[in-house]
């Protein structure tokens, strides 16, 4: 009798570890659930507190939006390189672009005139991405560094094309 008492009694003592640990689980858990929401918390309140940008444009005060800024404005050319003779071509694109980084569409690009260079306007207009394209060939080998006009303003970059 004494056996039954004490088998029953680890029993119950069995039965009360499994409970308990139950329980520090439970707890465990949602002390873990509590500290992942007041993290999240913590980061709204960061990111809502604080001026946050994830896509920078460029930007130059004074200017308006839709108005070429001369800053934010690039050529390049592609290929930099190529045989003199007029058989090979150098494609040059102009990009005008507003205060905001965005095209202006519309305005008449010229390039710096050299007698030595044959200057194709393929698009002298800008179009809605604010692109203006021209191929250039030479006859003469020599390099030469072009440079944009826009409303009679010229952009500060300037590109150096070589042709051998």
């Amino acid at each position: 009798m004494e056996n039954k008492q004490t088998i029953l009694k680890e029993v119950k003592d069995l039965n009360n570890l499994k409970e308990e640990k139950k329980s520090k689980k439970g707890i465990a858990l949602a002390i873990l659930v509590l500290l992942i929401l007041l993290l999240s918390l913590g980061a709204a309140v960061f990111f809502i507190g604080q001026r946050t940008v994830f896509w920078g444009r460029a930007f130059t005060p004074g200017a308006g939006v839709g108005e070429v800024v001369l800053d934010n404005s690039y050529l390049f050319a592609s290929p930099l390189s190529a045989q003199a003779g007029g058989k090979e071509k150098i494609r040059v694109t102009v990009f005008l672009l507003d205060s905001q980084g965005r095209g202006v569409p519309g305005k008449v690009v010229f390039l710096g005139q050299d007698e030595k260079l044959k200057i194709d306007s393929v698009q002298a207009v800008s179009d809605n991405l604010g692109r203006a394209l021209f191929d250039i060939s030479s006859i003469s080998p020599a390099d030469y560094l072009i440079e944009a006009n826009v409303d009679n303003q010229i952009l500060p970059q300037r590109v150096k094309l070589n042709f051998r």
